[in-house]
């Protein structure tokens, strides 16, 4: 047992194994896998003793909610599983259902109530399966839901796994990649609304597997993400980004996680790696803003010179009122709002709304996705003098950039 009165991993997967032994047909043994949402922010912004209150009260909502049907477990630090020993599969996402709706009541966390946002998988046993095998399919199940984002449960299919291993083998191979040798950097341009002259540059990964061949980062961020290999994948960037800037280049943005932020020391280290801080802007999400760590964190960047952009703002769970504090000096219109500002009177009130506060507040505004003439127009007339997106260039090697600089014709569609 743990400190939450649950078993522990090895006795959760004892009875994993006591009821999948000898299982053929009828009602199969069901899992259902949960893990908290953010924790690690959590216990960074209200600290370990209340971090503690919550994964007691997850572990007496989890009992609660299952009773006598089945047996909770603790898989270890803000993980959990149930085993329901038989049960048919609506019965189970039922369970799940309510577990989350449970979960999202408020828990004492030190004298503070606290909602545990969590993400759930689903699985039932197939005849020949082992304990750890369906704890495995629930897993996956899991990062499955993660994933997604949306807090819906997620029900494990035998697609799932094939998805994993290729995962897997992308992992592998992104090691190898980040030690030397696949990966580039390329820059999309920002300009100036209405003239396309070069503002700035966004600098992106591009991976070219030896065997795959190119590989987007749409399928390998999110990998590098949940492994923590965005660590070094992020250090390299910044390193390569500075070393590629020359002298008449504009501002260079590079996009930092925030495992990156929560690293000690980070500070320090953009402090050694940058050459000209006035020309560095790194860009982080709404999300890791909200982190008082992470902003603490920014606030030494910005000391050292260098600006802080925060992307796709406006579509996150940061608010308008977050900007006053914020340490920030650029914020990017996320792009599904510059979509639909021409159809949508709605966006384009909001586009509106974000650009006058960020001229208020002295912030820069600069607009995703820009995709046509009529949008950039519109953009300009709700108050957005920059933007960057497909209308004005696709992203660049480095290469490229001083033929750019010497004809900034290329940045002005006809």
């Amino acid at each position: 047992m743990t400190g939450t009165d649950l078993a522990n991993r090895a006795a959760f997967l004892r009875r994993l194994d006591e009821a999948t032994e000898g299982f053929q047909r009828g009602d199969a043994p069901g899992v259902l896998v949960v893990d908290l949402d953010d924790f690690a922010g959590v216990n960074d912004v209200l600290g370990y003793e209340a971090g503690d209150s919550i994964l007691e009260g997850v572990a007496r909502v989890l009992r609660d909610t299952v009773a006598d049907a089945g047996v909770v477990g603790r898989l270890g630090g803000d993980q959990y599983a149930v085993l329901v020993p038989r049960i048919a599969a609506p019965g189970l996402e039922e369970l799940a259902e309510r577990i989350r709706v449970a979960l999202a009541s408020p828990i004492d966390a030190g004298g503070r109530p606290v909602s545990a946002r969590a993400s759930a998988g689903v699985a039932h046993a197939a005849p020949g399966d082992r304990g750890t095998d369906l704890l495995s399919k629930a897993e996956m199940a899991l990062r499955t839901a993660k994933s997604r984002g949306h807090g819906r449960p997620v029900h494990y299919e035998s697609g799932l796994k094939a998805h994993f291993l290729d995962q897997a083998a992308v992992l592998e191979g992104l090691h190898d990649a980040v030690a030397g040798g696949q990966l580039e950097l390329v820059y999309q341009p920002i300009v100036r609304l209405g003239e396309g002259t070069l503002t700035g540059l966004e600098a992106l990964a591009r991976w070219q597997h030896p065997v795959r061949g190119p590989i987007m980062p749409g399928d390998f961020i999110p990998i590098a993400e949940r492994s923590g290999l965005i660590v070094p994948l992020g250090r390299w960037m910044l390193t390569e980004a500075c070393r590629q800037q020359e002298a008449d280049w504009p501002a260079t943005y590079v996009n930092v996680s925030a495992h990156q932020l929560r690293e000690p020391g980070f500070a320090d280290e953009v402090a050694r790696t940058v050459t000209a801080p006035g020309r560095l802007i790194v860009e982080v999400t709404e999300d890791a803003l909200l982190e008082e760590p992470v902003a603490r964190t920014l606030r030494a960047v910005r000391e050292s010179g260098v600006r802080v952009s925060l992307d796709d703002f406006g579509a996150g769970p940061a608010s308008l009122r977050s900007l006053a504090t914020a340490p920030i000096d650029v914020i990017k219109l996320h792009g599904s709002i510059t979509e639909q500002i021409i159809t949508s009177p709605r966006q384009a009130a909001v586009a509106r709304a974000i650009a006058t506060l960020a001229a208020d507040l002295g912030i820069t505004a600069v607009a995703k996705a820009v995709e046509g003439a009529p949008q950039a127009a519109m953009l300009h007339d709700l108050g957005y003098r920059q933007g960057m997106g497909f209308h004005y260039a696709v992203p660049q090697p480095a290469r490229a950039i001083p033929l750019f600089l010497a004809n900034e014709a290329l940045l002005t569609p006809s």
